[in-house]
């Protein structure tokens, strides 16, 4: 009876070790099945993929690759399979490649980010062509492998090449009118505006009688005079050769100059060096310049002043203009409100900077314009009208 026992414990044993086999060898039938599955995904996924993807070992050796890759750098797969992933690199990147590589392997940090790095590949027959690629990395069975997505983006540079080339030509007739208009403007109307302006003194000395028609007649050369300088300004500021700092300091010199001799003002003007000359866009050129010459105007006619002094200069990222004078001065507080300071404190702000005002009642005056040089400057073109 015990011997029966016995047995049919061995028996229920072996009953439940064949059990436990087949579910063993069943599970991993399913799982084989399923990673089988998962592979032929992926293999699907890879091959009708429109960029190129490889797979490397940590030897930098390839594993896989996409029918993409194949038909971008001309190689049949057998031939990218086993190789070193620098077959497929410049000359000049390989030693590069693999010290990087070699550098990650051993520390695990990285110098370059693995998304979107522009880089040059080497096609099987030698040439070569642009490519952003993206890299990725994962263990299977104990092992590194590294998977690299990469897209030819020749017809990307291409299309911005052309983009480029088109602006550039744009840029290079806009300045052929630009040029033309100020000629037009310098030898039509502003020679007519002179010569009205000369006959209607002329006509002025001849009927010196007639007071009423001597005041009309004066009247009409005051306003071409005025007409005539307002040309000139237009002029200077959409002619292309005056798009320099250096261009903008000496009509602001000029300007201030007469101004200053004509009211008997002494005046000190400080204006940058040769070696700070910058290309300056038409519209800042215009802005900057009506800044100044209103600041000019309101403190030759306002503050009473004897002494003036003036900067204007490259600070940094930013140009600096001050003016100031040692008259009366005002209440800042009173006076800010006023249809000078507004306007010209708007001007400066639509070009991204700031009016500061420093005054009070017998102390002078002292604006100061601050202007982001990234705003407006070096765009001389400005008009208004791969390792690991």
């Amino acid at each position: 009876m015990r011997g029966s026992y016995r047995e049919l414990l061995l028996v229920l044993a072996a009953a439940a070790s064949a059990s436990v086999a087949v579910a063993l060898a069943r599970h991993r039938h399913v799982r084989l099945n399923s990673l089988r599955e998962s592979e032929n995904q992926f293999r699907t996924l890879a091959e009708t993929a429109s960029d190129a993807i490889i797979t490397i070992d940590e030897n930098s050796r390839i594993v896989l690759v996409n029918h993409a890759a194949t038909r971008m750098f001309g190689y049949a797969r057998e031939e990218m399979v086993g190789a070193e992933l620098t077959m497929l690199m410049p000359a000049s990147l390989r030693h590069r490649h693999r010290a990087g590589f070699a550098r990650y392997r051993g520390t695990g940090r990285r110098n370059i980010s693995w998304e979107s790095i522009s880089v040059a590949g080497l096609r099987k027959d030698g040439h070569e062509i642009p490519l952003e690629i993206s890299f990725g990395e994962f263990t299977a069975g104990n092992r590194r492998f590294f998977t690299g997505i990469a897209r030819d983006v020749t017809e990307r540079r291409r299309a911005a090449d052309a983009l480029r080339r088109s602006g550039e030509e744009r840029l290079a007739e806009l300045e052929r009118v630009r040029r033309r208009i100020a000629t037009d403007l310098h030898d039509e109307v502003g020679s007519s505006l002179t010569r009205i302006s000369l006959l209607s003194e002329v006509v002025r000395r001849q009927v010196e009688g007639d007071a009423s028609l001597v005041g009309r007649l004066a009247s009409i050369a005051d306003l071409s005079r005025e007409l005539v300088d307002a040309m000139s300004d237009i002029v200077w500021a959409i002619n292309p050769s005056k798009d320099h700092l250096s261009d903008l300091s000496e009509r602001m010199r000029h300007f201030v100059s007469d101004v200053c001799t004509a009211r008997q003002i002494n005046l000190r003007f400080q204006t940058p060096s040769a070696e700070c000359d910058l290309a300056v866009g038409a519209n800042i050129r215009r802005e900057v310049f009506l800044i100044f010459k209103e600041a000019v105007s309101n403190m030759v006619r306002h503050s009473g002043c004897s002494d003036a002094e003036l900067e204007f200069r490259v600070d940094a990222d930013q140009l600096v203009l001050r003016v100031s004078d040692n008259g009366h001065g005002f209440d800042v507080s009173v006076a800010r409100a006023g249809h000078g300071l507004r306007s010209m404190a708007q001007r400066t702000e639509a070009l991204g900077g700031h009016l500061d005002v420093l005054s009070q009642p017998g102390d002078g005056t002292t604006l100061t314009f601050v202007i982001p040089v990234t705003d407006g400057v070096q765009s001389p073109h400005e008009y208004a009208v791969a390792e690991p």
